[in-house]
């Protein structure tokens, strides 16, 4: 079995740890800026910005695991982003789903308050959550009292409704374009929901700090679906954006380096997000281009059809003026003998 030394293992989450929070808070402004009316822009900008408070307000308290009391109010700090990430979920499962039922209706002030209620009692009556500390080998946490059970329960429960929310869409809905987006979202916040295993500590189980790593893996699908389904009328030039974010972040955290071991690890990493970030972003020029040269042909296509179009109708006009005067002096010509044939009838009696 790998050795890995948990020195290393705190590194590269402090890397993973900042990066999705600028991440995160990148896209909040970003979905923000698009529709500044929009309800579910609005929604979505608040989810991302409690993510980015969960995973920022986790760095200094897994860097401060030695001293109790700050390690302890940083992860106060954590739950204040944490308490509201399911209420705000479920909101924008409603609006999404634009649903109209009164049940699911209700229970969105009952969310809020709830969300509220735990986050005041989580600062002015914090021993009912969480006391104590439970240090382990690759991080601590604070150890979870009896409340904390009643937190869980209204976390699981409205990420679970918001699941089920979006596997419909998914699954249900007659728009193709919300289908797939609904996917998107689904298996994205899938991953940022397996991130519940750092409860884990919580609760006294020691586990290896991989919940860390799904955040920028929920970053990843979400930013694959805005670029390739236009996920909240965001513009693809997200990716560019979110590549130079990314290499800035760790550039920025390389230029920290404590000695001569911890700059050739942080370089290391800096150089393989940097063939990451120019792949991405080349498979996403070249896929532009790609679309861009698709609709060029189709514009042409579908001008020359319309001209097609035009000449075909014009030409109808014409047989139609043509037949109408053919047929139009047959008919007078078939009058005229009848009258003459008429007229001769008569002469012929008389």
């Amino acid at each position: 079995m790998i050795d890995i030394p948990p020195s290393l293992v705190l590194q590269v989450l402090t890397i993973f740890l900042w990066s999705g929070a600028v991440l995160s808070i990148f896209f909040g402004v970003f979905t923000w800026l698009q529709d500044k009316k929009s309800s579910i822009n609005k929604i979505f900008a608040l989810v991302t910005i409690s993510v980015a408070i969960w995973l920022g307000a986790t760095v200094p308290m897994l860097n401060n695991c030695q001293i109790d009391s700050v390690a302890y109010f940083w992860d106060k700090v954590v739950y204040c982003g944490v308490v509201f990430i399911p209420i705000f979920l479920y909101h924008f499962a409603l609006i999404m789903g634009q649903e109209k039922r009164i049940s699911y209706k209700a229970l969105l002030p009952i969310g809020y308050l709830t969300a509220t209620a735990f986050l005041f009692l989580l600062w002015f009556f914090p021993k009912l959550f969480i006391f104590g500390s439970f240090k382990y080998e690759w991080g601590c946490h604070s150890i979870a009292q009896p409340g904390h059970n009643f937190f869980l329960a209204y976390f699981v429960g409205f990420l679970l409704i918001f699941f089920y929310k979006m596997f419909k869409l998914w699954r249900g809905s007659a728009d193709p374009v919300l289908r797939v987006q609904s996917k998107y979202i689904f298996f994205s916040f899938l991953f940022l929901f397996a991130s519940s295993l750092a409860f884990l500590p919580g609760y006294k189980i020691g586990v290896f700090p991989i919940a860390y790593v799904f955040p920028v893996i929920w970053i990843l699908v979400l930013t694959y679906a805005i670029t390739r389904h236009s996920l909240l009328n965001a513009k693809v030039i997200i990716v560019d954006v979110l590549a130079a974010l990314v290499v800035f972040t760790i550039f920025a955290y390389t230029l920290l380096s404590k000695g001569a071991d911890d700059a050739v690890i942080r370089i290391s990493f800096l150089g393989l997000i940097l063939i990451f970030a120019w792949l991405a972003v080349r498979g996403v020029h070249r896929e532009i281009i790609e679309k861009e040269r698709l609709g060029i042909m189709v514009k042409e296509r579908t001008k020359e059809l319309e001209e097609a179009k035009g000449i075909a109708e014009e030409r109808a006009k014409e047989l139609e003026r043509w037949y109408n005067l053919t047929v139009g002096r047959e008919l007078k010509m078939a009058e005229l003998k009848k009258r003459m044939d008429e007229m001769e009838e008569q002469l012929k009696k008389k």
